[in-house]
């Protein structure tokens, strides 16, 4: 494990989304359901495994995975055998969406509507009942998936926490792959079962939560402790008011370099503004002279936190590393720092 790191992420805003604001994916989705799925339709979260792969101690699907316009990862899914269907990786969303045109297609049954919270307004969606949702080998039975617009979510659906929660995920961004691992005794060492082993050039980050709602264990925002979620739906890096003005007290930031429009899937737009944040600190890896866009999201309201100093870990800081892999049995985050990061002060 390294000692110590430092980067300085990408720079360059605003302008980054080719629709000239800032995409945050369904990281600030929250269903609220208004009437129940009968009886006949339970959801299973189980993790099922599709005919001819290996046992689950030994199945680690590797996948090609694309980019977007708007910088996300994007992977190949099949619903009830049909597709396949691009859909984003979004790992700040607590439910798979899929777009109304794909559920169309499909002549997917319609169930009952669920209200959308999203970080700008609020609507009311219909959803339909899946019978097999696959990610390559892993396969997610009987989901009950909101549908939204293609024209709102510009991909064929996003991949949440109820297809994610209980695998360890790796976006290797260097080769342009997503690997999913259910065999949670792969990588554990001998003398600790419950702990991957750690590559010469990998920074291990420990995480708390439940449901797949993991924050990083540690986080400094400009000497700030702060609530840390790695957001893979978000084009950027976003933190709230209440840890702006708590760096604000310590003058650990650099504000007003431009105003950023910022909108989710559910649509509509809210400005933001973008700061400069000396540091950033996940346990012993350092980020330096770091963007973040200051904005009051929703989610954070659905997290119990605008009352908190916290932020979303988005893409442009992601995508500055060989790869992440995010566990979400052991609650812990890999960095791959490669050649990527300059080594720092222990």
């Amino acid at each position: 494990m390294a000692s110590s790191a430092s980067w300085r992420p990408w720079p360059s805003f605003p302008g980054v989304s080719r629709r000239q604001f800032v995409g945050c994916g369904v990281s600030s989705l929250a269903l609220a359901p208004m009437t129940g799925w009968p009886q006949s339709a339970p959801q299973d979260r189980s993790v099922g495994q599709a005919p001819g792969t290996p046992a689950p101690e030994q199945a680690v699907d590797r996948m090609a995975a694309a980019t977007d316009a708007d910088q996300h990862l994007t992977v190949e899914v099949r619903i009830d055998g049909a597709g396949p269907f691009q859909f984003v990786v979004d790992t700040g969303a607590d439910r798979t969406v899929i777009s109304e045109e794909v559920a169309a297609s499909l002549g997917l049954q319609r169930g009952p509507q669920v209200k959308l919270n999203g970080i700008v307004r609020s609507l009311a969606a219909d959803t339909v009942l899946i019978a097999n949702f696959s990610l390559g080998s892993v396969v997610r039975n009987n989901l009950k998936l909101p549908v939204l617009p293609r024209s709102l979510l510009q991909a064929d659906g996003y991949l949440g926490l109820d297809t994610l929660d209980g695998l360890r995920v790796t976006f290797d961004f260097r080769n342009h792959a997503l690997e999913i691992d259910r065999a949670r005794s792969r990588f554990a060492s001998s003398s600790s079962p419950s702990a991957y082993k750690v590559g010469s050039n990998d920074a291990r980050v420990l995480a708390e939560g439940s449901s797949g709602h993991l924050r990083t264990v540690d986080c400094h925002a400009g000497g700030v402790p702060a609530a840390a979620f790695i957001d893979s739906g978000a084009e950027v890096s976003i933190g709230n008011t209440a840890l702006l003005d708590a760096m604000l007290a310590r003058h650990a930031t650099r504000l007003d370099l431009a105003t950023v429009q910022v909108s989710g899937i559910t649509g509509g737009q809210i400005a933001g503004r973008l700061a400069l944040i000396d540091k950033i600190q996940l346990q012993r890896l350092k980020f330096t002279n770091c963007p973040l866009v200051i904005v009051d999201l929703r989610v954070f309201d659905i997290w119990g936190l605008s009352n908190k100093p916290a932020l979303l870990i988005g893409m442009n800081y992601l995508r500055e590393f060989a790869s992440v892999a995010i566990d979400y049995r052991l609650k812990e985050i890999r960095f791959d720092l490669a050649s990527l990061l300059v080594a720092g002060p222990a």
